[in-house]
């Protein structure tokens, strides 16, 4: 899988940062797609989880209670946003601390499944978070990524290509 990171300016601010998955051909990002394609069906989530993240950036952090934790493998930080655990609609990221999160897309889950594996829209986009998260890991772990010096922005390459991984 090829992807790029992009900051989302919009959405950044002094408490942390935010970007987001551009799969490579795609004229936007995994997360723009997700706004799209909800907006109509479940405007008032969509419009909260907008609003969360702007809360996100620029006036609390990236706080643990907004997130629902290990939604990916052990260690990974993959989680999903919500505004509330009553509603349907979730959003798949990577956070890191209080400081950057990474967004993907998501969809609506079911009450009537217990997990995301039982749905093949959110196996997809939990899935591509794992995918995403073990790239940006490596990278840190070679040195190619690093943290700026308020740890909100990455420095490095944010292009992410197959052939890097051979």
């Amino acid at each position: 899988m090829n992807f790029s990171l992009n900051k989302v300016v919009r959405l950044s601010g002094n408490e942390a940062s935010v970007y987001a998955v551009t799969l490579e051909g795609q004229p936007t990002s995994v997360f723009d797609d997700f706004l799209a394609e909800y907006q109509e069906d479940y405007h008032d989530e969509v419009k909260d989880i907008v609003t969360r993240l702007r809360v996100i950036g620029h006036k609390t952090g990236a706080r643990e209670q907004y997130f629902k934790p290990y939604e990916g493998k052990y260690g990974d930080l993959v989680c999903a946003l919500y505004d509330d655990p009553d509603k349907k609609l979730r959003l798949y990221c990577v956070r890191f601390g209080g400081d950057c999160v990474i967004l993907g897309g998501g969809g609506p889950k079911s009450k009537s499944i217990r997990a995301w594996q039982e749905d093949d829209n959110l196996r997809e986009q939990a899935e591509r978070m794992i995918t995403v998260a073990k790239k940006i890991h490596a990278r840190f772990k070679e040195g190619d990524l690093k943290w700026d010096a308020g740890f909100k922005d990455m420095i490095g390459n944010l292009t992410f290509l197959e052939e890097d991984d051979e």
